[in-house]
Parts: C-alpha cells; structure tokens; sequence
C-alpha cells in the first residue's frame, strides 16, 4: 500500500508513474498541474487566433460588407454634398421650409433619410442646429443629385444675416429596399 502511495499515473500517457517524477520516463511530458492544461490549449488558441486574425483582415478589406444594413454611411458622409440650398418663409411668417439639392460624388447610391441644418451668425458661430427628417427618403444614385424639400417648422430670427449650411445626417444603403418606418 505503501508503494501504491508513492505512484501517480501521467495524465498524458496513462502509464504509473513515480509521485515525485517530473517528466514521464514513457511519454517524456512534463508532470505539473499545468502541463495538461497547457497542452490542450496550445491545440486550441492557434486555430482560434487565425480566425481572429483572419476576422480582421475581412473587416479592413470588405468593411462595406458585414451588415445586413448595408454600407456604413459615416465613412461616406463627404460623399454627398447638399449644394444650392434656399431657407423660404411659408405662408405663416415664423414657419421656415429648407429646398435644395444632394450631389453624390461618390461610388455608391444612397438613401437620404435626415438632413442637419446649421445656422451661424456672420462671424461664423454656430447659433442653431436643427435636425430634419425627410417624410419620404429618396435615393441619389452615384454620381448624380436628388432634389428636396423639408419643413423645418417655427423658427424665429433675429438677425437677417444668418448663414446657413446643411448637410445630410443620416443615409442608408439605396441598393437596399426601403424600410418602411
């Protein structure tokens, strides 16, 4: 019993081993409580870092790709320019409405769905921002421009010299159908 105290079995090999042995005279692995452990896991976290890496080579080389949303508009955003815009006063003097055009200079089409507008003083400090939603998204195809019209409510001025710059806030893929909202 003495002797059966005194042995261990390597848990690589199955073979008894002496307790005090540090590398398994059969099998030549190193008896730590570790070395199990480490021998299954350098089986695994090479594959798994591959697939890690492999990830993210896909993600720099196809980013436009990995959504069911379609592309990502925010690294297109300089893409689609708003240009020859005019604020017109309707009917009700303090109600304002915002018409122009969005120029796609880029390579893909895209669904405008929010315009933002900018109203800065002569000096060139922001005064107001006003973010509009277009009640009918429309698409500006790759190199081409979509005209607009929004209404942007009540807004009063103070002064008549405000500047007034747009852009577009928020676009979805136009290869995709339209998400009714």
């Amino acid at each position: 019993m003495d002797d059966q105290s005194q042995t261990k079995t390597c848990p690589l090999c199955a073979e008894i081993i002496k307790a005090a042995a540090k590398v398994c005279p059969f099998c030549r692995a190193a008896q730590s409580q570790f070395s199990l452990l480490r021998e299954q896991l350098s089986i695994v976290v090479p594959p798994l870092l591959f697939l890690t890496l492999l990830g993210f080579v896909c993600y720099l080389v196809f980013p436009e790709h990995l959504g069911s949303s379609g592309r990502n508009f925010t690294r297109h955003r300089e893409d689609l320019r708003v240009v020859r815009t005019s604020l017109e006063r309707l009917m009700k003097k303090t109600d304002f409405s915002l018409a122009g055009y969005v120029t796609n200079t880029g390579t893909y089409p895209w669904r405008v769905r929010e315009l933002e507008l900018r109203l800065l003083d002569p000096k060139g400090n922001l005064v107001d921002v006003r973010h509009s939603s277009i009640s009918e998204p429309f698409v500006v195809p790759a190199g081409a421009e979509g005209a607009f019209r929004v209404a942007l409510g009540e807004m009063v001025f103070t002064n008549s010299s405000i500047i007034h710059q747009v852009r577009v806030q928020e676009a979805s893929d136009g290869n995709l159908p339209a998400k009714p909202e």
